[in-house]
């Protein structure tokens, strides 16, 4: 299976309480920009994902699970209601 290599950017920031917390502002597909995000600032971070090439195909699996899980809800209420 092929795979590519993602970059996740983040930064240290502090949430209203005064407590730091971690939050991601960009993906990257490039480890230079990752790089150079992390040394424009002590603050700032990086995590590495490999990726499959073909997510975008478990990505529509789920999206036609969501469509089956929404036609078996209207089976249901179809179902109940000839049952009345």
């Amino acid at each position: 299976m092929e795979m590519f290599d993602t970059f996740v950017l983040t930064t240290l920031k502090l949430d209203s309480d005064g407590k730091v917390s971690s939050s991601n502002v960009a993906v990257t597909f490039d480890i230079h920009e990752a790089e150079a995000h992390r040394e424009a600032d002590v603050a700032n971070s990086f995590q590495a994902f490999s990726v499959a090439a073909d997510w975008r195909d478990d990505a529509e699996t789920s999206n036609l699970v969501k469509v089956m899980r929404e036609f078996r809800e209207i089976v249901r209420q179809m179902q109940e209601e000839a049952l009345r």
